[in-house]
C-alpha cells in the first residue's frame, strides 16, 4: 500500500510536468492536420479505449489498469494520464517514458498525450473530462450503451461538419467560450455535440444550453478564409492630396488582419473613419479600406502577405465501427499556411520647386535664400521679409509687395530687395554732469533716406531744462552707410534759492545793526559737482538803493543762514530805515530764485537811547516800549518790542533828622526773551547829607547807589518778564548823637561810632540841623534793556519843622523835641519828668 501511495505520487508529479512542459513545446498544426496524428482513438471490440491500434491503460488507485469509459468515469483516478501499452513497457520506467515523450528525437514523441481529468457532474449530469494535448476533448453520445467486448470500429476521421465547429468555437475551452462555469461549460457542450452527433436531448433544461445550441445553429460560419476585393489600387488627387481605391476584406466579420504602412502614408478604415500614418491598424471582415499620401510622396506601396488572425476549428472524432456506442471528439486548432492575401498601390510626386532670393539692391549681393516645394497647380503667395540681419548690419525691403502665382509644371525664382537699414540715435544728456536726462530717440532708416532732427524742449518737475549745444552726427542730411548718431546737451540751474525770513535786531548804533537773513536751498546736483565750487552767488542788503553789505558764497558753500551787520556808519541814535535783502552778481542759468522769495524788505531800528523823564508830584506810573526787533517773511511782517514800568510815588514831608523809604518796582518784558540788568541811584542835595556817609558827588549833588532787593523772571512763550525791587541802602543810627553809618562802614569797625547803633532801615535821614524848605531829589536809571533808555523822576523833599527846638525855630509848634537848659548838679528840682528815669538825670549831671 506504501508503494501504491508512493506509485500514485510520482504519477501526479508526472502528469503535472507534462502539463507545464506541454504549455512550453505548444501544439504544431501540422502534426495533426487532415489525415495525420490521431488515425484511431475510441473503443475497441473488446470495449477498451485505444489510440493508433493501441489498449489505454488508465489509473485506479495508483495502479495500471486498461482503460474503459465507464471505469474512467465510476472509478478512474482524476487528473491523470492515458498511456499505451508501449509506455509501460519502457524499460526507463514510467518517469522516463514521460521524458522520451518530450524528447522530439523519438519517434513517439509525436504521439498525442491523453488526459483523464475526472468525472465532471453538472445539475445531474455526469461527462467525462479529457484532454488531448492540453486541449479540451469531449464525450458525446451519452444515450448509448458502453461497447461490449468484440465490438468493431471504425477509423478516426474529421468530422467536417460546421455546426460541430461553431459547438466547439463557442463551447468551453473556444475560441468565444461564453461560460464563466467550468463544469457548467464541460458538460453542455459535451451534451450539444452528442445531439448534433446522434440526436440526443438530454440537458436541454440546463442554463444557457440554449444559448449555446441557438449559436450551434444560427451563428455565423466559423470561416478565415482571407482575400480583398481589388489588389492593385489605382490613385487619383482629390483635396490637394494623392487618394487609392477602396477595397474590402472578405472573411468573416470575426476575422481580421493587420496592416502596416510606411512614414507618409496613411490608412483610412471607411467604416470607423480611423485613420493610422507609419503605423499598424487592424482591419476586420467587410471592413472598407484606402489609403492617402501628399503629393509630395513617391512609393510604390505593397502590404507583403497578410494572415487571417482567426485559428480554424478542425473537429476530428473516434467512433465504433458498428456507431452503437459512444465517441471521443475534440476540437483541433489550425492555420492553413496559404491563406494570406496582400494589395499593392503606387504614389508619385506631384510637385515643383519654388526658389524665394533675397537680394541686396546696391551690391547685389545675395543675402538668403529659401526653396519651397509646392503641388503644381496650386498657388502661392510670397512677400519680403520684414528685415534681414548678416552680422552687425540690418537691411530692410525696398517695398512689401507680396508676389503671387499659380505653379505651372516648372520651377520659379522670385527675387525681393533690400536696402541696408541704419539706426538713428538722439541722446539727451545733462551738459553739466554727462547723464542722460530723456530716453534716447531711437528710429530705423535705410541708406539713401532723409532725416532731420531738432533738440526738444525738456521739463523735468517745474524746470524746462535750458538747451546749451549739440554735438555728434549733423542734425539733419541723407543716411549712408553708417549710424546717424545725435547728441543733445541741456542744463538746469544747480539749485533753488528763496528769502524764507529777515530780521533786523536793534541795538546802539555805534556797534551797528544785528541782522539774520534765512535762506531756501534746493540743489538740483550734487554738491561734489565741480560747478557747485565754481558758481557764485551773493547776497546783498539794501539801505534804499545803497548796499550797506553783503556776502559772496559758491553753490557749495551758501547756507541757509546767514548773521550780517549794519555797518554804523550808516546809522545815528533811535535810527529807522527800511532794509531790502536780494541776490546779486549770478547767473540766471546757474540759480533760479523762486519769484515769491526773490527779496524780503523790512524796518531796522538804532537804540532809542531816550530818557524818559517823570514828576512824582504828577505822575503815577513811567513806561516804555520800544522796537527790539523786526521780522519779514515772504508772507508776513511782524515787530516785536520791550517795555518797562515802573510806579511812582511822592516823598512824604518831613521833620530834620528823620528818614524816608525810597523804592523802585520795575517790570520789564521783552518778547524776544531778552534780558535786563537795570541800575538806579537817588540822586540828592549833597548839603543834606549828613557827614559820616560817603556817596558819589557831583558838584553839589550826591547820587546814593540804590541796591537789588527782590527780583524774579520767567519764559512766557518767547516773552521774557522781569520783576525787579530796588531800595536805598541800609542805615545805622548811633544812639545819643544820631550820626549815621552805612552797612559798610559798621563792618569795617569806623573808628567814628562811639555808642550804640540803631537799625535804621533803608531810608535816607535829613540832618538833624538841616534847613527847613523843599529840597529837589531824582530818581535815575544807568541805560538799561535794548533800546538803552534812562528813567529821571523829579521829587520833592519838603522839612517842614525841627527834630529839635530851638529858640530861633519858626515852627516851634511843630517842632519835635522841646530843649530847656538844667543845672548839671540837680537837672530836676520838681521831680523826673514823666518818662525819665534816675539813670537819665545820672546821665545828665555826669
Amino acid at each position: 500500500m506504501k508503494n501504491k501511495v508512493s506509485l500514485g505520487k510520482r504519477k501526479l508529479l508526472a502528469v503535472i510536468v507534462i502539463m507545464l512542459f506541454s504549455v512550453i513545446i505548444g501544439y504544431s498544426p501540422s502534426v495533426h492536420a487532415k489525415g495525420e496524428g490521431i488515425e484511431t482513438f475510441g473503443v475497441n471490440h473488446d470495449g477498451y479505449l485505444e489510440m493508433n491500434g493501441e489498449v489505454l491503460y488508465m489509473q485506479v488507485d495508483g495502479e495500471r489498469v486498461k482503460a474503459t469509459l465507464n471505469g474512467l468515469i465510476e472509478k478512474g483516478d482524476i487528473n491523470q494520464e492515458l498511456l499505451m501499452e508501449s509506455d509501460l513497457e519502457d524499460k526507463q520506467g514510467l518517469i522516463d517514458s514521460i521524458f522520451s515523450f518530450l524528447k522530439p528525437s523519438k519517434a513517439k514523441a509525436a504521439t498525442p498525450k491523453i488526459e483523464y481529468k475526472g468525472a465532471v457532474t453538472y445539475r445531474g449530469s455526469v461527462v467525462g473530462d479529457f484532454r488531448v494535448d492540453g486541449k479540451q476533448a469531449f464525450c458525446f453520445q451519452h444515450s448509448k450503451a458502453s461497447p461490449p467486448t468484440g465490438s468493431k470500429f471504425k477509423e478516426a476521421t474529421p468530422y467536417d461538419n460546421a455546426r460541430v465547429q461553431r459547438a466547439l468555437y463557442y463551447g468551453w475551452g473556444g475560441q468565444e467560450n461564453i461560460f464563466k462555469n467550468k463544469k457548467q461549460g464541460i458538460v453542455i457542450t459535451s451534451l450539444i455535440l452528442d445531439r448534433l452527433y446522434s440526436g440526443g436531448d438530454s440537458g436541454k433544461s440546463l442554463p444557457k444550453y440554449d444559448k449555446l445550441w441557438d449559436l450551434v445553429i444560427n451563428g455565423e460560419d466559423i470561416d478565415n478564409s482571407i482575400k480583398f476585393s481589388k489588389n492593385d489600387l489605382s490613385v487619383h488627387v482629390k483635396d490637394n492630396k494623392q487618394i487609392s481605391q477602396t477595397t474590402t476584406l472578405k472573411t468573416s466579420k470575426k476575422n481580421s488582419v493587420k496592416i502596416k504602412v510606411p512614414k507618409g502614408v496613411t490608412i483610412v478604415n471607411e467604416a470607423t473613419r480611423k485613420k493610422v500614418t507609419n503605423g499598424t491598424m487592424r482591419v476586420y471582415g467587410y471592413q472598407k479600406v484606402h489609403l492617402e499620401a501628399g503629393l509630395n510622396v513617391g512609393i510604390n506601396y505593397n502590404t507583403g502577405k497578410l494572415e487571417s488572425d482567426m485559428a480554424l476549428y478542425l473537429p476530428l472524432i473516434t467512433k465504433p465501427s458498428t456507431g452503437s456506442y459512444q465517441v471521443l471528439g475534440f476540437g483541433e486548432v489550425f492555420a492553413d499556411p496559404n491563406n494570406t492575401t496582400s494589395f499593392k498601390t503606387k504614389f508619385e510626386k506631384r510637385q515643383k520647386n519654388i526658389n524665394v532670393q533675397h537680394i541686396d539692391k546696391y551690391s547685389g549681393d545675395l543675402l538668403e535664400k529659401e526653396s519651397y516645394t509646392r503641388n503644381i497647380g496650386s498657388t502661392y503667395s510670397f512677400a519680403p521679409k520684414a528685415s534681414i540681419t548678416k552680422g552687425k548690419e540690418t537691411f530692410i525691403p525696398v517695398n512689401t509687395n507680396k508676389k503671387t502665382g499659380t505653379l505651372s509644371n516648372k520651377d520659379v525664382t522670385i527675387k525681393f530687395y533690400y536696402n541696408l537699414e541704419r539706426s538713428v540715435t538722439v541722446n539727451y544728456y545733462d551738459n553739466r554732469t554727462g547723464e542722460k536726462i530723456k530716453e534716447s530717440k531711437n528710429y530705423k532708416k535705410v541708406r539713401g533716406e532723409k532725416y532731420s532732427e531738432k533738440h526738444p524742449s525738456i521739463k523735468n518737475g517745474e524746470y524746462t531744462y535750458r538747451y546749451v549745444r549739440t554735438d555728434g552726427d549733423k542734425e539733419s542730411g541723407t543716411v549712408g552707410s553708417k549710424n546717424i548718431t545725435i547728441n543733445y546737451y541741456y542744463d538746469k540751474p544747480l539749485g533753488k534759492l528763496g528769502f524764507e525770513k529777515l530780521q533786523i535786531y536793534t541795538a546802539q548804533w555805534e556797534k551797528g545793526l544785528p541782522v539774520k537773513v534765512f535762506l531756501s536751498k534746493e540743489l538740483n546736483y550734487k554738491s561734489s559737482l565741480k560747478e557747485m565750487s565754481g558758481k557764485k552767488i551773493t547776497v546783498g542788503l539794501y539801505r534804499g538803493s545803497t548796499k550797506v553789505t553783503s556776502k559772496m558764497y559758491t553753490a557749495k558753500e551758501l547756507p541757509k543762514k546767514i548773521d550780517m551787520k549794519i555797518p554804523a556808519k550808516y546809522l545815528k541814535v533811535n535810527d529807522k530805515a527800511l532794509y531790502t535783502v536780494k541776490f546779486t552778481d549770478f547767473s540766471k542759468n546757474d540759480f533760479k530764485i523762486d519769484f515769491a522769495k526773490n527779496l524780503l524788505a523790512t524796518d531796522g531800528y538804532a537804540a532809542s537811547e531816550k530818557t524818559i523823564k517823570a514828576d512824582a508830584g504828577k505822575d503815577k506810573n513811567l513806561s516804555y516800549k520800544g522796537v527790539v526787533m523786526t521780522e519779514k517773511t515772504p508772507l508776513m511782517g511782524k515787530v516785536f518790542y520791550e517795555q518797562l514800568s515802573i510806579p511812582i510815588s511822592q516823598i512824604p514831608k518831613k521833620k530834620t533828622g528823620y528818614g524816608f523809604e525810597r523804592k523802585v518796582n520795575l517790570h520789564y518784558e521783552n518778547e524776544i526773551g531778552g534780558k535786563v540788568a537795570p541800575a538806579f541811584d537817588f540822586e540828592v542835595p549833597t548839603n543834606i547829607v549828613d557827614s559820616y556817609l560817603t556817596y558819589k558827588k557831583s558838584g553839589n549833588r550826591s547820587l546814593v547807589e540804590m541796591e537789588e532787593t527782590k527780583h524774579s523772571s520767567e519764559m512766557k512763550g518767547e516773552t521774557s518778564v522781569y520783576d525787579i525791587t530796588y531800595e536805598l541802602p541800609h542805615i545805622n543810627v548811633e544812639r545819643h548823637t544820631g550820626h549815621l553809618f552805612n552797612d559798610e562802614q559798621v563792618e569795617k569797625k569806623d573808628k567814628r561810632i562811639t555808642y550804640d547803633l540803631v537799625d535804621g532801615g533803608r531810608k535816607f535821614y535829613s540832618p538833624i540841623w538841616s534847613y527847613m524848605g523843599n529840597y529837589g531829589m531824582k530818581l535815575k536809571s544807568h541805560p538799561m534793556g535794548v533800546n538803552l533808555v534812562m528813567v529821571d523822576v523829579q521829587q520833592q523833599l519838603e522839612l517842614y519843622a525841627h527834630m529839635y527846638a530851638h529858640m530861633d525855630s519858626e515852627t516851634k509848634e511843630y517842632d519835635e523835641v522841646l530843649l530847656k537848659p538844667v543845672y548839671a548838679d540837680d537837672p530836676f528840682p520838681n521831680g523826673l519828668p514823666e518818662g525819665w528815669t534816675k539813670d537819665d538825670m545820672e546821665w545828665i549831671k555826669n
